[in-house]
């Protein structure tokens, strides 16, 4: 696979994004505490650069979910903070969404918690991949299906430190 030299998003209109979603989601928090849960690997650039534009007191930490590679079925969910969900707000933040299965589960996992609201904001929204009924709160950007790469993204461990989004073709 090659890397396209056509730029989708500039690393500038991504940081306009990113700055308007954090001023759209610190508004409906109103000063409120929240939990910041990011899904890695690939969201740790864009919760970086988000969790700098919200004007708010917060926790941060992140989950990661292995997969089977064989099933392509979610077998597990490794937390790696420690932070309380129950009671609280919490966001998570996660890079991409394409099928919706994985959200959807962790949303659902998430929800035993009890907290107190839960919304997902994702970087990216692939709607024509969708497996499962599932909605973002906040989006980023709405892409077609096509594997892109850039800003925290990666095609087999490659292109996550690219600073604008682009296509592996």
């Amino acid at each position: 696979m090659n890397l396209s030299r056509e730029v989708y998003k500039s690393e500038a209109e991504i940081a306009d994004r990113v700055r308007a979603l954090g001023r759209e989601i610190t508004e409906i928090y109103n000063g409120q505490p929240i939990a910041v849960l990011g899904v890695l690997k690939g969201a740790f650039v864009f919760l970086a650069d988000l969790v700098r534009q919200l004007k708010l007191p917060m926790d941060i930490g992140f989950l990661e979910t292995v997969t089977a590679r064989k099933t392509e079925f979610l077998t597990e969910i490794v937390f790696s903070s420690t932070f309380r969900i129950e009671g609280n707000h919490v966001l998570l933040v996660e890079d991409i969404l394409d099928t919706g299965v994985t959200l959807a589960y962790l949303s659902q996992q998430i929800q035993v918690y009890a907290p107190r609201s839960l919304r997902v904001v994702t970087l990216l929204d692939k709607p024509q991949r969708r497996k499962v009924d599932f909605q973002p709160d906040h989006v980023g950007f709405q892409v077609p299906d096509r594997h892109i790469v850039g800003y925290g993204l990666d095609y087999e461990g490659r292109y996550r430190n690219l600073p604008h989004l682009t296509w592996v073709e």
